[in-house]
């Protein structure tokens, strides 16, 4: 477990008291910092998605004999580029595990997510409205995991979308219909560090050096995104399996990045006391903002499209779908693939 944490950590730049002096300039680490978060930024619309992708084009109406409704859980992955996270990893000596194994290098690091799923039938006209939830407590790792005591991570996805069926005829095995989604996904891992022996290096147009001396710092990688999706769903309801197919393009607006809070001092290259409003320009030619003298924070803001497309079955046991649903991000060439398993009339 020890060494679970130490590759978390690391990774998410949360690993910086690892060793007995660690002294880090800023700007590679601010390189490094913004080719994850640009990643992490275009990979989360895509992870948001996870949800609601049921197999049934349309599930009937709400008022119908029996009433048609359905409520489940999927869980299951999406990825995100390794570059991105070996840029990281390489500051401090360490990699991914089996992140030399070409397969899983082309295929992405693994992002997971779950959500508990419900969809109701329309009234009168052919429709259908589900919403999702998945939420992971801040504390939950620690109370899990002893080595975990002072990591905390957060995870709240939530979402909801409206189908309109635009095929729907009983003697044909085909049901056709499109539909609105919005989602909105928040995250973030965190942990509390001793800086005794952490430090930040800068400099200024001058080339005039500084350092940054942070006290115990609580650290961590924050994001979050919102997306607005158009979808169109078709499904072959047979009546042991179903197998479906849909495509989804969507508009999100996302933000990920790094926080960082301590009581910070800094010192020039004669270690002589910096008034900190006397750099603060210069940091934020780094990429800083929000900068204190109890912290700072980096973060990476991204608006822009995505396309997906996604395809499986369910299989069909009397009330009981088993859903299985492979899914193929374009713009990032990302992948993903859930499981999901509800209750449905």
């Amino acid at each position: 477990m020890k060494n679970l944490k130490k590759t978390i950590l690391v990774i998410f730049v949360l690993i910086l008291a690892a060793a007995p002096v660690f002294s880090m300039d800023l700007a590679k680490l601010q390189e490094n910092l913004g080719g994850f978060t640009d990643n992490m930024a275009t990979a989360l619309p895509f992870n948001s998605s996870i949800g609601l992708n049921w197999s049934d084009a349309y599930i009937g109406q709400l008022l119908a004999v029996p009433p048609h409704f359905g409520i489940g859980v999927t869980t299951g992955f999406t990825t995100m580029k390794f570059d991105a996270i070996n840029g990281l990893l390489d500051m401090f000596g360490e990699s991914m595990p089996l992140s030399d194994v070409d397969m899983l290098k082309n295929i992405g690091l693994p992002l997971p997510a779950y959500t508990v799923d419900a969809r109701i039938g329309g009234i009168i006209k052919p429709f259908d409205i589900g919403i999702k939830a998945g939420y992971i407590p801040p504390d939950l790792m620690g109370n899990m995991f002893d080595s975990f005591d002072n990591f905390g991570l957060n995870y709240l996805l939530v979402g909801a979308d409206f189908r309109y069926s635009l095929i729907n005829k009983k003697i044909l095995p085909i049901r056709l219909s499109v539909g609105l989604g919005v989602n909105y996904l928040q995250g973030g891992i965190n942990t509390s560090i001793s800086g005794e022996n952490l430090s930040f290096k800068f400099t200024d147009t001058n080339d005039d050096e500084y350092t940054l001396f942070p006290g115990d710092v609580n650290m961590g990688l924050e994001w979050k995104t919102v997306s607005a999706e158009l979808k169109a769903h078709v499904s072959f309801p047979f009546k042991i399996v179903t197998p479906y197919a849909g495509v989804g393009i969507s508009y999100a607006r996302s933000e990920a990045g790094l926080k960082f809070k301590s009581d910070i001092s800094i010192k020039d290259n004669s270690d002589v006391d910096v008034d900190l409003k006397d750099v603060e320009e210069i940091l934020k030619g780094y990429g800083l903002s929000g900068i204190t003298a109890q912290g700072f924070e980096s973060m990476n803001k991204l608006n822009g499209f995505n396309t997906r497309i996604y395809g499986g079955t369910s299989f069909n046991m009397i009330v009981i779908r088993l859903d299985l649903t492979a899914m193929y991000e374009i713009i990032g060439n990302n992948l993903g693939a859930t499981i999901g398993l509800r209750f449905q009339l």
